[in-house]
């Protein structure tokens, strides 16, 4: 990938993709399927409470070490360096042993850092911070936080200046508007709590971006996401699946400055592709893809008719 030291606006650019990746990552839109109250003897399928989280920390998953990164299974199956539905790209193990992990993603980082000087999880940090990236997780008929077998997913952008904590971070509790303009409110179902963990997916995502001078519409397929939560309104998970690399180039091509790196963005990305085969080439489409976030509870006011 071409240099990108000498400026500091044009490192902020070459972020693009990366942080196109962030929010295609962070927004769903659920599968058609069964309703949450599938199970009408089960206490926990009744109507119940909503609960919303804000992210506060959103950042790229790493290998380390090697062979080690946390993601998810995507494709539900423990992947050899030589087979040919991964593309010859072996599956990884999370932390705990856990086999057949899909996130070849991890694997690039590195590369990207060296060329923007450690800054990618820092903008995506500023953003953050500034309201420019506020995501809403509102947990819809929860019933009992630690376990619930029937619990909703709705996730929104949000508009609002979040107030720091000491530690730099939004502090927990804190009121925001539901974004006007531009906004792609998604709802999945047939999630689930156990022990106090929320799990949902896979589902398909579509999302409108907008980073520096670019605006464009990326989908994400197969998308995984889940959090733990505690008593105190944080919780902390991954949000995972499989990105194309292509549809992120095309998208970033009529960016300033970023013409120049396209070619490095398609090659990376074909090199690390590990999910989805096209059946005539038999060459994978997507990356597998996971981010490590952190949340807080929160409030939501709906948008008010203009």
């Amino acid at each position: 990938m071409a240099t990108l030291r000498n400026a500091h606006h044009r490192s902020r650019r070459a972020l693009a993709p990366m942080f196109a990746i962030v929010a295609s990552t962070a927004l769903f839109v659920a599968l058609p399927g069964c309703s949450t109250a599938e199970d009408t003897t089960d206490p926990t399928c009744q109507p119940g409470a909503s609960e919303a989280y804000v992210i506060t920390e959103l950042s790229f998953t790493r290998e380390n070490p090697k062979g080690v990164a946390v993601g998810f299974d995507l494709d539900k199956r423990v992947s050899a360096i030589d087979e040919q539905e991964s593309c010859g790209k072996a599956d990884l193990k999370s932390p705990d042993g856990t086999e057949g992990i899909d996130n070849q993603l991890a694997l690039l980082v590195p590369d990207v850092e060296k060329q923007v000087g450690n800054a990618v999880d820092g903008i995506i940090q500023g953003a953050i911070n500034d309201g420019r990236l506020l995501i809403a997780l509102d947990l819809a008929n929860v019933n009992d936080t630690r376990d619930d077998k029937c619990v909703d997913l709705k996730v929104s952008l949000l508009d609002g200046k979040p107030t720091l904590g000491t530690d730099g971070i939004a502090d927990a509790y804190q009121t925001f508007d539901l974004r006007k303009e531009g906004q792609l409110e998604s709802n999945a179902t047939n999630g689930k709590i156990e022990n106090r963990t929320f799990t949902i997916g896979p589902f398909p995502l579509r999302i409108p971006i907008a980073i520096f001078d670019v605006s464009f519409t990326i989908f994400m397929r197969d998308a995984v996401v889940r959090f733990t939560m505690d008593d105190e309104g944080n919780a902390e998970g991954l949000l995972g699946g499989g990105v194309s690399i292509k549809e992120i180039a095309d998208g970033v091509r009529t960016g300033a400055g970023v013409e120049r790196i396209i070619g490095a963005i398609i090659a990376a990305g074909n090199a690390a592709a590990d999910l989805a085969p096209d059946p005539d080439t038999g060459r994978c489409t997507l990356i597998s893809a996971a981010l490590a976030f952190k949340a807080r509870r929160a409030f939501v006011r709906p948008a008010q008719a203009p």
